[in-house]
Order: structure tokens, then sequence, then C-alpha cells
């Protein structure tokens, strides 16, 4: 009998996707990062997302973070709806969607991984083309002035 596994992917561990676009981030915005992934080749199913703030904060009222992955379009140049390449208000259409991250409400250093919606799923499907990950801040505070960083890994499937 056949048994399928998660195995690594192209992304096997844990690297920086998006750093300095994070900064001061003020709840309430999103901003699109600054690195495109070329999922075309490599052809991963899905990837784990993961946060950290770069120093204390507070987060307010029934905080987190979310993840939306903008698809590179069919005119070869625009990403989802061409909003936010700078910081702006949010939230990113819904379409876009894929994961949000619960903060607590004390003071500190904020760290959490991204599931779907109403899941307990870490692996976040991904396009099979070029995308690019759009952050949105909906912790009540504005994000560490530095130091703030959203991972990925990425993940495929076996059968043996």
């Amino acid at each position: 009998m056949a048994i399928e596994k998660l195995t690594a992917g192209a992304q096997s561990s844990y690297a920086s996707l998006m750093t300095t676009e994070l900064n001061s981030l003020a709840s309430g915005n999103a901003i699109q990062g600054s690195t495109s992934i070329a999922n075309a080749t490599n052809l991963d199913l899905a990837a784990e997302f993961s946060f950290t703030t770069g120093g204390s904060i507070t987060p307010t009222g029934s905080p987190f973070v979310a993840l939306y992955l903008y698809p590179l379009n069919g005119d070869g140049t625009t990403y989802g709806d061409g909003r936010f390449a700078s910081a702006a208000a949010g939230p990113p259409p819904s379409n876009y969607y894929r994961g949000f991250c619960g903060m607590g409400t004390s003071a500190g250093t904020q760290v959490g991984t991204f599931a779907i919606p109403g899941t307990s799923i870490f692996q976040i499907p991904l396009p099979r083309g070029t995308f690019i990950p759009v952050f949105y801040n909906l912790t009540g505070v504005t994000l560490s002035s530095s130091g703030n960083i959203l991972y990925y890994r990425t993940t495929d499937r076996s059968v043996v």
C-alpha cells in the first residue's frame, strides 16, 4: 500500500521573505514584499510562513497579521491588483487571502506561524507561477521599527 508523505520543497528550511518592508508598518496597512518567488520550475505545492517582530510590541483588541499571495498576472508585470507596492490602507482583496497569524495582547516580541482560516492547517497552497507576498498588519499597533521578518519554507508530497 502506498503512503503519502510531506517532504521538503525547494526551500527546505526557513528563509527570510520580507524584512525591511515590514518595519514601522502601521496597523490597518498592507505592504507588498520586495522579493517574488518563481514557482514555475520547482512546482512546490505549499509553504509554511512564520513571522516575528523585531522587538516588543503590545497588540490590542483581537490582533493578527494576515498573508496574501499576489500572482503575476497575464500582462507579465502586475502582481494581483497592483496595489501595495508601498504601504497603504488595507486589507487587500479577499481572493488573494491565504492565512493569518494571531497575536497575544501581552507586551513582548510576537512570534507565530500562519494557518489557513478556520483550520489548523499550516501548509498554505502556492500558485504554480511567480507570486509575491502581501503582508497586512491588524495588531492594533505599529510594528517594530526594525527586525521584523516573514519567513517561509516550501513543502511537497511524495508517495512511497
